[in-house]
């Protein structure tokens, strides 16, 4: 853990401070306990590697993952010791809106079955309450998030204060409105808007060319906090790897990284009013996932160092670009053309929809 003592922001140097946010979906449940274990081995290895850079992440959560980690004393151990090495846990949640939804919406039946192709009405769809219950057996209290889903407004205006995922425009020159392009990981200031709810953008540097663009536009920044989110899956374990020692040789000592809920609440950055996220309009069902393609290898195979509060070592993770669910993830940049791209008109969506 990184101590800051007085006046040591300043001291870390010239250039922008950082935050690593860790996704840890429910997609990655859908492949029953073999994927999960994969998924806690290399969350285990991206935590550790960060203990030996002196980095504190950011933990966002799937309610999925909550009551996984809390249904074992040996987990449960692992998280006291995250949060004693100065890890911010919070919530991550993908809407209704979204292919890889967690099946948590405040959204009623009749909607999210003109919505997903493959819904079943149940006897009750587990809302927000359902889902910050689980949530609450990780920590009493859940300061920042990965909320997505612009439809489920109910769900929306529950989440938590602190938000890495509502497409804000941080880089400057502008209102701090909500775009899909502002996911470039540049924060030059807060974006204030709804109930005090205070916005962060972050880059996904998951693959080499998305690496490259992030490196560049960290290193063009003189001031200001620079976002970065990893997936907790075998496939990103090497990007994420590249990107700790990228980081490594900008700050070797450690001394400009936060967690998102450090960025916010120690006046590191102005803050702006914008208008809140765009709400999707009425889409078409939203077909099953797509199995991925296989995708040309980018960063190389990683073993991870073993893990002292771990007997689930000794392994090699997958190829990088894939997460072994099986099913594609919502965000910039992932290849697919769906509601949220079409929705936005910048970077890596613009890709995804072949313009």
């Amino acid at each position: 853990m990184t101590l800051l003592l007085p006046g040591a922001a300043m001291a870390a140097g010239d250039g922008a401070r950082y935050f690593i946010t860790i996704h840890n979906g429910a997609y990655n449940f859908k492949g029953g306990a073999e994927q999960m274990a994969e998924s806690r081995k290399a969350l285990l290895g991206m935590i550790k590697l960060a203990d030996a850079r002196h980095v504190r992440l950011t933990l966002l959560f799937s309610a999925q993952y909550a009551a996984y980690i809390a249904s074992d004393p040996s987990r449960m151990a692992d998280l006291e010791n995250w949060k004693k090495a100065g890890h911010e846990i919070g919530a991550y949640h993908t809407g209704p809106d979204t292919r890889a939804w967690d099946g948590y919406s405040d959204l009623p039946d009749e909607t999210l079955t003109r919505t997903h192709k493959d819904y079943k009405p149940a006897a009750k769809t587990p809302g927000h309450r359902e889902y910050f219950l689980e949530l609450g057996r990780l920590a009493l209290k859940i300061k920042a998030g990965c909320v997505t889903g612009l439809s489920d407004k109910v769900f929306l205006a529950a989440a938590p204060e602190h938000e890495t995922c509502s497409g804000a425009d941080n880089r400057g020159g502008g209102t701090g409105k909500m775009t899909g392009a502002g996911f470039d990981g540049v924060n030059n200031f807060l974006t204030v808007y709804g109930n005090n709810k205070k916005s962060l953008s972050c880059s996904h540097p998951a693959d080499r060319a998305g690496s490259e663009a992030s490196k560049k536009a960290f290193l063009s920044m003189a001031s200001g906090v620079y976002g970065a989110s990893f997936n907790s899956s075998p496939g990103e374990f090497g990007a994420f790897y590249a990107w700790l020692e990228f980081l490594k040789g900008v700050d070797p000592h450690g001394l400009r990284d936060f967690t998102v809920s450090g960025v916010v609440e120690g006046g590191l950055l102005p803050e702006k009013k914008g208008a809140a996220p765009a709400e999707v309009p009425a889409a078409k069902k939203i077909p099953a996932p797509v199995q991925p393609e296989a995708r040309k290898k980018e960063f190389p195979r990683i073993r991870p160092v073993k893990s002292l509060n771990s007997q689930e070592d000794g392994f090699i993770f997958g190829r990088p670009g894939h997460d072994n669910s099986g099913e594609r993830r919502g965000y910039c940049g992932d290849g697919i053309c769906d509601i949220f791209e079409k929705s936005n008109t910048g970077g890596p969506c613009l890709r995804d929809c072949g313009k």
